[in-house]
C-alpha cells in the first residue's frame, strides 16, 4: 500500500512537471537555435523522404552544420512533427516529455540502490520532487537538448545493472541495452558511459563475483560493444571527430607568446628541465582540466550565476540548483557521511565524472556537458530533507507540519524566482543568444523571393540557411538535391553559401551596393542607416532583438 500511494504522488507530480515543461513552450525560450531548427527541417526531411537534408537515407549520425551528431533525437522529433507540425513547439516537445518521465528511473535507481536503508521510499520520493522542479532540469526540459533523453537511458541502465545483481537474471541485457541507446543520443555518452559501467564493475565487484550469472553479465557487454562500434567507428574512423577535436582543450595549447613571456621572466633563451616540469603541456593541460572541473563544483555556478560563459545554458543572475540547496546539500553530504549509508560510494563516483565532459573541452564550465551532476546532487540534497525529517521526528506533529510547508515554500518561492528570470527576463536580455529574429525575417521576406535577381543574406549570426529551410518548409527533396555544405579546415562547422537565388554569406556594403534588383539582409554594422543612399537603396524593414537592439536591417537596391 506504501508503494501504491507514493506510484500515485510520483504520477501527480510528473504529470504537474509535464504541463509545466509544456507551457510557453513554443515561445520561450524566444527563438530557436540553430541545432533546434536543424532537428526540426531534418525530421520534416526524413517524415517526408525517408532521407536527412544532405540526402542520406536514415542516418543514425546527423551532419546538420558539420557538426556531427548523434540522431535519435530527430527521430523522436519525426512522432512530434507530425503530430503538430514543423514548428517551435514540436522540436521542443521530446526534451520536454522526457524530462517528466526521468523522475520514474531515479525514484527506481534510489529504491533499489538503498534497499537496506529504511527510509528509501521517502527519499526516493523527495528526489523525484526535487529533480522535477530543479532550474537546470527545468531548462533543458523547456528547450530541444538531448540531456534529458541521455539521463532517462543511462538511470535505465543502471537500474536494470542494480536490479540483475539483486535478482541475478537476464536484467543485465536489458542494462546494455539501455546503456548502448545513450552512444546514439548524445556526444558526451561516448566518454561518460564507459565510465559509468567501469564503476559499476568496480564499485558491485563483490556482488559480481557472487553472482551465479557472470556469463550473462560478460554477453551483455558484448551487446553494449556491439552496439557502440558503428558511433566509435565513425567518430575515429570517419569524419565525425573533426568537431570533437576543435572543442577539446587538448587542441589548445600554451600560446607561442605566453612560452616566451615565461622563459624571459625566467631570464633564459630557451626551455630547460625547470620549464618541462613547471609549464609544459602536463601541467598546463592538468590545470586547465582541473580548474575547469572544479569550476562546476562552485557555489558560482551551482547557485548564483550558473554557466557564465553561455547565456543560452542558463537565466541571469541564477544559478543551477534551487537557493534552498545551499543548506540541503551540506546536510545530505553530513548524513550520508555520519550514517555510512550502504551503497552510497555510487552517488559521489557519479559526482566526481559527471563534470568530466565539460573539463575536458575548450570551455571554462558547461551547463550542458555537466547535466548530469544534477543526478548525484539531487539525490544528496533528498537525504539532507531526510535528515531533518529525521530530526524533527519527535516533535510535535503541528511542529512537523509547520517546519515541512516552510520549507516546501521556501523551495517553491526559489523555483518561482527563477521561473520570473526565465519568463520574463532572460527572453529580453539574451534574445541575441538564441538567433533571434531569424524567424521575423523569414516571414517578412517569404513570397518576395522571385521580386529579386539575388538575395544576400549575412552569415554573421550563423546559419541562416536552415530557418529559411525551417519557416518556409521548404520541399526536401528540392533542396537535397542542391544541398552543399562547405567544410570548414579547421574542424569546426561549416556553412551553407546558396539555395535557389539566395547567397549566405557577408554584406560589404561599400561594394554589394552596386548590386541592382538584389534584397539584402544584415545586421546594423553591415547595412548602416546612414550609409543607405535613397537613391541606391530603400530600407524596408528593421527587426530587433528584445531588448530594443538592432537585429536585421532588410534592405532593397533599385532595379
Amino acid at each position: 500500500m506504501k508503494i501504491k500511494k507514493y506510484l500515485i504522488l510520483l504520477i501527480l507530480v510528473s504529470l504537474a512537471a509535464l504541463v509545466l515543461h509544456l507551457w510557453k513552450l513554443g515561445s520561450i525560450p524566444p527563438s530557436l537555435n540553430w541545432d533546434e531548427a536543424a532537428w526540426g527541417y531534418n525530421a520534416y526531411s526524413i517524415l517526408n523522404t525517408g532521407r536527412d537534408e544532405y540526402g542520406k537515407l536514415l542516418p543514425f549520425i546527423l551532419k546538420s552544420f558539420g557538426d556531427f551528431k548523434p540522431a535519435f533525437y530527430v527521430y523522436l522529433a519525426v512522432i512530434s512533427v507530425k503530430i503538430f507540425g514543423l514548428n517551435e513547439f514540436a522540436v521542443r516537445f521530446p526534451a520536454a516529455v522526457f524530462g517528466s518521465l526521468l523522475i520514474f528511473p531515479l525514484f527506481l535507481i534510489v529504491k533499489e540502490l538503498f534497499a537496506d536503508f529504511k527510509g528509501k521510499l521517502l527519499v526516493a520520493i523527495l528526489a523525484s520532487f526535487i529533480l522535477a522542479f530543479s532550474p537546470w532540469h527545468y531548462h533543458y526540459s523547456h528547450g530541444a537538448w538531448e540531456g534529458n533523453i541521455l539521463l532517462f537511458f543511462a538511470l535505465l541502465g543502471i537500474w536494470f545493472f542494480l536490479k540483475a545483481l539483486r535478482q541475478n537474471n537476464w536484467l543485465f541485457y536489458f542494462s546494455a541495452f539501455s546503456f548502448g541507446v545513450c552512444f546514439y543520443i548524445y556526444q558526451s555518452a561516448k566518454m561518460f558511459i564507459p565510465l559509468i559501467i567501469f564503476g559499476l564493475l568496480i564499485l558491485f565487484f563483490r556482488e559480481i563475483n557472487k553472482s551465479n550469472n557472470k556469463m550473462i553479465l560478460i554477453k551483455s557487454l558484448v551487446l553494449l560493444t556491439i552496439m557502440a562500434l558503428p558511433i566509435f567507428s565513425y567518430t575515429f574512423l570517419g569524419n565525425a571527430g573533426g568537431r570533437l577535436k576543435i572543442m577539446s582543450v587538448f587542441s589548445y595549447p600554451m600560446s607561442v607568446q605566453e612560452k616566451e613571456q615565461i622563459i624571459q621572466e625566467e631570464g633564459k633563451t630557451a626551455p630547460d628541465f625547470t620549464f618541462a616540469v613547471f609549464h609544459g603541456p602536463p601541467h598546463y593541460f592538468l590545470r586547465a582540466v582541473l580548474g575547469r572541473w572544479l569550476n562546476h563544483f562552485s557555489p558560482r555556478f551551482l547557485f548564483f550565476e550558473g554557466d557564465w560563459t553561455n547565456p543560452r545554458n542558463g537565466v541571469p543572475n541564477a544559478g543551477q540548483l534551487n537557493h534552498l540547496s545551499i543548506l540541503l546539500l551540506p546536510l545530505g553530504v553530513f548524513f550520508l557521511i555520519s550514517r555510512k549509508i550502504k551503497n552510497q560510494s555510487l552517488i559521489w563516483y557519479l559526482l566526481l565524472i559527471a563534470p568530466l565532459p565539460a573539463a575536458l573541452s575548450r570551455d571554462t564550465i558547461q551547463a550542458t556537458r555537466s547535466y548530469f551532476m544534477i543526478i548525484p546532487l539531487t539525490i544528496i540534497s533528498a537525504f539532507g530533507v531526510y535528515f531533518i525529517w529525521e530530526k524533527l521526528g519527535k516533535a510535535n506533529k503541528f511542529i512537523k507540519a509547520g517546519f515541512l510547508v516552510i520549507l516546501t515554500l521556501g523551495y517553491f518561492l526559489s523555483f518561482i524566482y527563477y521561473l520570473d528570470q526565465f519568463f520574463v527576463h532572460a527572453p529580453i536580455q539574451n534574445s541575441s543568444f538564441w538567433q533571434y529574429g531569424y524567424k521575423q525575417v523569414v516571414q517578412f521576406i517569404d513570397g518576395k523571393e522571385q521580386d529579386y535577381q539575388k538575395i544576400i543574406f549575412t552569415q554573421k549570426h550563423g546559419q541562416p540557411y536552415i530557418y529559411y529551410l525551417f519557416y518556409t518548409q521548404y520541399p526536401p527533396q528540392k533542396y537535397q538535391s542542391q544541398a552543399k555544405l562547405i567544410e570548414n579546415t579547421q574542424g569546426d562547422v561549416g556553412r551553407v553559401e546558396r539555395i535557389d537565388n539566395f547567397e549566405f554569406r557577408e554584406i560589404y556594403w561599400p561594394a554589394d551596393r552596386q548590386l541592382k534588383n538584389t534584397l539584402f539582409i544584415g545586421g546594423p554594422y553591415e547595412l548602416p542607416e546612414q550609409d543607405i543612399d535613397p537613391k541606391e537603396a530603400k530600407l524596408l524593414k528593421k527587426i530587433n532583438f528584445l531588448n530594443g537592439e538592432t537585429a536585421f536591417n532588410i534592405v532593397e537596391t533599385i532595379r
